[in-house]
């Protein structure tokens, strides 16, 4: 007994406790390493294994006008689904929680939603349509699975209390018994819904990649612009904008079109018929109001449709993010390029993913700067004539906007990413 209140006894005892569950806690983090890479090498397994069926399936999927995206109505409430993306990535996939084996949850299907806030966090079944058996036998297959999670997007910048927001309706992927991969899905609050209450019920198609990740030059930028409402009519700036974002290194153009003008729409399908511009009718249903009860006509459904539509089916490594009247103007660089390779260097371990750019206003009702007109009746253009600015520049995330590595990202705001690909911290600090 006296050897227990002997101090250099304690100290001893304390400092081999010390050392006994330092080794514990070290042994716990290695297992964890070891368990997380070698279900990251599982999943990346399986997809490539189902390399040539992902690319086949990415082949009979619709594009651009031919896709006849629309918002569609699923068995919820006031809810409407537009479209849905196979997310391969085995981190998003390990991070979401999904249980994956040979055949099934190896990736998730993530269907872009709109939905009651009320709804978030609620568990929803998934249901998916799959190719008929043979070409005789032509009935639908369909098969159910319950949600992963149903998520707000942008929630941080959803101000106010609006009752509708966008969201995410994650869906672990379900594969028939000879691996065929589904063609459309939809969510329900229902589970157990038979063929024919499902034929009545609206699915979109399952969007599947059409272009593997590469450093194609075509293939570096793609630009999200969401959306063109109340009969937007300034043709010019129109013009302006995509040329210099062209100039820039903007390889594609997807904008989401409410409701524009004449001169805008024959602009828009001009630069389509040139295969830079990829038009999105974006009619929202009438009880969805403006900035009353959902933020700004949808833009986090549609910079995320964007984000998921440019990155994981067209491949393109960068996405940026700018309304009509902003422009990101390089200070030390001709272009975007120039630019990115100096803020992204393909040699180095670089880890940032995404590249804030501070915001400052040059108002329109400055006077012009004086800059020749030659010839004179040339419309005048923004960026010539309005070069004076206010002195404040605004914080990073304050009405900001960003450029990002696609494939890296999981969920974009407007003024900031919100979420990216991340690993966990035991991962992170163990490199």
């Amino acid at each position: 007994m006296r050897h227990s209140t002997n101090p250099r006894f304690i100290k001893r005892y304390l400092f081999n406790t010390l050392i006994f569950l330092s080794f514990v806690v070290i042994m716990f983090l290695l297992v964890k390493r070891w368990k997380y890479h070698s279900e990251l090498e599982f999943l990346q397994k399986l997809v490539d294994e189902n390399s040539k069926m992902i690319d086949e399936m990415g082949s009979l999927t619709p594009i651009g006008r031919k896709s006849k995206d629309a918002w569609r109505i699923p068995d919820v409430p006031e809810a409407r689904i537009f479209s849905a993306y196979f997310d391969p990535r085995p981190e998003v996939v390990l991070n979401e929680g999904s249980e994956a084996t040979r055949d099934n949850g190896w990736a998730l299907i993530r269907i872009i939603a709109i939905i009651d806030v009320s709804y978030e966090g609620s568990e929803q079944t998934c249901y998916y349509k799959f190719p008929a058996k043979t070409p005789i036998d032509e009935t639908d297959i369909f098969m159910e699975a319950r949600s992963i999670a149903v998520k707000i997007i942008a929630k941080q910048e959803n101000h106010g209390e609006m009752k509708y927001s966008a969201s995410f309706v994650l869906c672990r992927l379900m594969t028939t018994e000879n691996g065929k991969l589904p063609i459309q899905v939809t969510f329900s609050s229902t589970a157990g819904k038979t063929p024919e209450e499902l034929k009545k019920i609206d699915f979109v198609n399952v969007q599947y990649r059409r272009r593997n990740m590469s450093s194609d030059q075509s293939r570096f930028m793609g630009a999200c612009i969401p959306s063109l409402h109340h009969n937007y009519d300034k043709y010019t700036s129109l013009v302006e904008f995509i040329e210099f974002y062209r100039m820039m290194g903007v390889n594609h153009f997807t904008f989401y079109k409410t409701s524009a003008s004449e001169n805008v729409s024959r602009i828009l399908d001009y630069y389509e018929k040139l295969g830079l511009v990829t038009i999105i009718q974006w009619k929202l249903p009438p009880f969805y109001i403006f900035e009353q009860n959902l933020r700004y006509n949808g833009i986090f459904a549609a910079l995320n449709d964007c984000l998921y539509r440019s990155t994981l089916v067209e491949g393109y490594e960068y996405i940026v993010n700018v309304d009509l009247d902003e422009f990101i103007v390089p200070r030390k660089h001709n272009n975007f390029h120039q630019l990115m390779t100096q803020l992204n260097p393909v040699s180095s371990h670089n880890e940032n993913v995404v590249f804030v750019f501070r915001n400052m206003f040059f108002y329109l009702t400055h006077l012009d700067s004086p800059v020749p007109q030659i010839p004179q009746d040339l419309p005048k253009l923004l960026l010539h004539t309005k070069t004076t600015r206010l002195k404040k520049i605004h914080q990073a995330y304050e009405r900001s906007k960003y450029i990002c590595v696609g494939y890296e990202v999981v969920e974009l705001g407007n003024h900031q990413v919100w979420f990216t690909k991340t690993v966990p911290w035991f991962i992170q600090y163990g490199k």
